[in-house]
Order: structure tokens, then C-alpha cells, then sequence
């Protein structure tokens, strides 16, 4: 792990003794500069996204790896962000999230049926929209539209030989709570460690 990424997990680390997981979420992934992006990079990415789906740049975040410099995932925790890995933006914006809906619920409610639906529910229950999990591209234009646009950033290159991907969410609290899940994790891991070392 290199320096600047050793430096983000240890003061990670030293936050999950110190806050709850809803707080660093707010300090770590909300707020604060982009491990993988210089901070020019970082403005243009999200004005650049911003732009295109009519949002604000303070309704587009990089999350994940790409944001923290490592991993926060169970199966994957604390592995660094390396060259096989995306750069996740989440956009927040409940106007485009209910065109979303609108839009698959017209396509179901037409009797139209497609292998993710179940997990297109599971995520939409928590309040985000995963558009690897829309119906598909040939059947509903805004899953082709959306992926069109975030392979052509991808390609630019202006943001580093990394693939870029997005995720909506209907709001703040629900982009809050689900990238808690993962931290609480990491809270509940430190202090069963914890608690395994005050044994012996």
C-alpha cells in the first residue's frame, strides 16, 4: 500500500474508535478530496456528470475505493484501489431518480419482464438505482443513454485508465445509509478485534 493510502487507512481507522458510522460516512465519503483524482479532476468529473443528468456538482460524489483510497467492502476490506478497479460516482436527485421509476414502472406495468428485476427491487428498496440492473438497453432507452454517456467519460481518459460508473440515489439519507452499511462493518470488525485482544 502506497504512503497516501496507508496515511488515509490509519486516520480511517483511528475515525471508527472515534465516530459513528453515519459521521464518517459524512467525513470520508461526503466530504473531503479524491484519493485517485487530483482535485481539478475531481471538480470536472463532477461538473462534468453534473452537466449532462441536469443535476448540481454537490449532487455528484465519487464513492468506494476510488474516493477512500481502499476498499471498505466485507469480501474486499481495506484491499487499495488498484488498476482493475472503478471509479463509482453516486448522484443524488430525486427528480431524475423519479424519472427512473416512472419509467421502469410504465415498462413493467406493460407486462415486460427481464432477468434483474428482482435485484433492480432489492437496491430500489434502498432507495438507489442500479442501471446495470434496468431493463435491457434494446428494450429501454434510458439504461442505453445512460451507459453511452459513462463509457464516453471513461474513454476520454481525463480521469485516469480507470472505468467509470455511476448509481442514483432518491436522496441523501438513502446514499448515507447504504454506504453506512459497509462502514458499521468496519466498526463492528475493530471492535470484536478489539475485544478478542483484551482476552489474552
Amino acid at each position: 500500500m502506497n504512503n497516501d493510502a496507508e496515511e488515509r487507512l490509519n486516520q480511517f481507522k483511528t475515525d471508527l474508535n472515534q465516530y459513528t458510522s453515519i459521521q464518517i460516512v459524512r467525513k470520508h465519503i461526503i466530504s473531503g478530496d479524491c484519493f485517485i483524482l487530483s482535485q481539478d479532476q475531481y471538480f470536472n468529473l463532477r461538473s462534468e456528470v453534473a452537466e449532462h443528468f441536469g443535476l448540481h456538482p454537490n449532487e455528484v460524489f465519487v464513492v468506494g475505493s476510488a474516493k477512500l483510497g481502499f476498499s471498505v467492502a466485507p469480501n474486499n476490506r481495506y484491499r487499495e484501489f488498484c488498476d482493475e478497479s472503478d471509479i463509482d460516482i453516486a448522484m443524488v436527485s430525486s427528480m431524475l431518480f423519479e424519472q427512473f421509476w416512472q419509467d421502469v414502472f410504465n415498462y413493467q406495468d406493460e407486462g415486460s419482464f427481464w432477468p434483474e428485476y428482482n435485484r433492480f427491487v432489492h437496491y430500489l428498496f434502498r432507495g438507489w438505482i442500479r442501471p446495470d440492473k434496468l431493463p435491457p438497453s434494446s428494450m429501454f432507452r434510458l439504461r442505453e443513454t445512460w451507459w453511452n454517456f459513462f463509457q464516453s467519460v471513461t474513454r476520454s481518459g481525463r480521469y485516469g485508465d480507470y472505468r467509470i460508473r455511476g448509481g442514483l440515489y432518491r436522496s441523501y439519507f438513502f446514499l448515507e445509509n447504504y454506504q453506512k452499511i459497509s462502514i458499521q462493518g468496519c466498526i463492528n470488525n475493530l471492535e470484536k478485534n478489539n475485544a478478542d485482544s483484551s482476552r489474552y
